[in-house]
């Protein structure tokens, strides 16, 4: 069996010799063998880059809603095994004109079956690199998690020195707003932590959509502005769907940084409409999940600073982010004056023992119901307070490998005891009696060529 790279060469070799016919040694003299395999190489103004993630690691789970003996909590089975999943993305980069970027990326995983993923009782302890589409759960054997699927297909090109256009089929949020206020991601292990405090705001929304982004030069230099708009749903759907439809998934975000060499600082709005993606704990998930005619609004306010030279002093990376619900047909009847709230931050030290090597370490509160009124006019605690720490092994250019260790205090909130969200919203006082926590360890194993 080929390793990645050998099999990669390989099939480029076989299609080269396919398109062009074989080239035999005893044919073609040295001088022209060396020009006809020039003339079939990728253009200079093309790239292709392969990463691969490996995780091994395991959960476990503690607090009075553990059913040890059916290794279930809140009716929903503990995945505590140790399990081993890998993520591999190939990203394709070519230009035109050598001023725009066209990119491909295609992705598969098989994380879905494991604790890292789509966990019921503790949806927070998901991965930064966990994915597979589509996302089977376990036990469902006839869904294979290992299939390949176009992850993005975009194109970005200047219309002046200082705007930038990007558009495209599939193409994230991420992609079309000029500065990421962050330096919290050399290594990252929990999803959570990489929303720059606010998962409202920069919810990584997946789908069709375009925006623009402005970074002057002159005396305005380190001032950039952008927006960007991503449905879903843009594809169309049961529901109609289609870009700027009631029902496309869409989400806009307004975007105003100012950056140094040193430092960021970087404010930001985003308008959701439903079905919308906020990811917190369960109960402010499914309350912007299950909204209906209305929309989320989101602030976000976040930014780094990162000294000059590695040493003893850390990046400092820091982010919050509020959220309004404003729907008025909301996931239970009689709830009103619903907001959420989200904070993170983040440390990195660099070349720790070794120069590459890196140590990282983030505390915060996932997105949580800070105010709400409820039918039964009691307060709900949805709080809860996650912690990560890692130390990347940079073993070579193409391998690293990163020991982790996670804690989530309360990854379910105000859900703690109960999967059902009309319950614990009547019901607050019981709910709040229950407690379940989780700590993850994981060892990440990243190679790239």
């Amino acid at each position: 069996m080929r390793p990645p790279g050998a099999t990669l060469a390989w099939l480029m070799a076989a299609w080269v010799c396919g398109a062009a016919g074989p080239l035999r040694a005893q044919e073609l003299p040295p001088e022209a063998a060396v020009e006809a395999l020039e003339a079939t190489r990728f253009a200079p103004t093309t790239s292709v880059n392969l990463q691969i993630n490996g995780v091994l690691g395991s959960l476990r789970y503690d607090g009075n809603s553990v059913d040890r003996a059916s290794n279930t909590a809140v009716g929903a089975p503990l995945l505590n095994g140790v399990s081993l999943n890998h993520e591999l993305r190939l990203t394709i980069d070519t230009s035109f004109t050598g001023q725009d970027l066209f990119r491909l990326r295609l992705r598969s995983g098989d994380f879905a079956p494991s604790g890292f993923f789509s966990n019921a009782p503790t949806p927070l302890s998901r991965l930064d690199v966990a994915f597979q589409e589509p996302a089977c759960g376990a036990g469902e054997q006839a869904c294979s998690g290992r299939l390949v699927s176009i992850n993005r297909a975009y194109l970005q090109l200047p219309l002046s020195p200082e705007i930038r256009l990007s558009a495209g089929p599939r193409i994230m949020q991420l992609d079309m707003l000029p500065v990421w206020p962050s330096a919290y991601n050399a290594s990252p292990i929990l999803d959570l932590f990489q929303f720059a405090g606010s998962p409202g705001t920069y919810s990584k929304r997946l789908g069709g959509g375009f925006g623009l982004w402005w970074q002057p030069r002159g005396d305005l230099q380190g001032l950039s502005l952008g927006y960007a708009y991503v449905a879903g749903q843009a594809g169309g759907s049961a529901q109609g769907g289609g870009l700027f439809s009631g029902s496309s998934s869409q989400t806009s975000t307004l975007q105003l940084a100012l950056s140094r060499p040193q430092w960021n600082i970087t404010g930001a709005y985003s308008l959701s409409g439903p079905p919308v993606r906020l990811r917190g704990t369960p109960l402010t998930s499914q309350l912007a999940a299950s909204g209906r005619d209305g929309s989320l609004g989101s602030w976000s306010l976040a930014g780094y600073w990162q000294p000059r030279r590695s040493g003893w002093l850390p990046s400092i990376s820091a982010g919050w982010g509020q959220d309004s619900f404003r729907f008025s047909t909301p996931a239970v009847a009689g709830l009103s004056g619903v907001r959420s709230r989200s904070w993170y931050t983040g440390l990195v030290w660099s070349d720790v023992l070794g120069v590459g090597n890196s140590l990282g370490l983030a505390v915060g509160a996932p997105a949580h119901v800070v105010a709400i009124q409820t039918p039964s006019q009691s307060s709900l605690d949805d709080r809860g307070l996650a912690f990560e720490v890692f130390y990347r092994i940079q073993i070579s250019d193409e391998l690293s490998v990163t020991p982790a260790l996670f804690w989530l205090s309360r990854p379910r909130g105000a859900l703690s005891g109960s999967a059902d969200l009309s319950q614990a919203l009547l019901f607050p006082t019981a709910s709040g009696e229950a407690s379940l926590g989780v700590w993850g360890g994981l060892i990440r194993t990243t190679l790239r060529f």
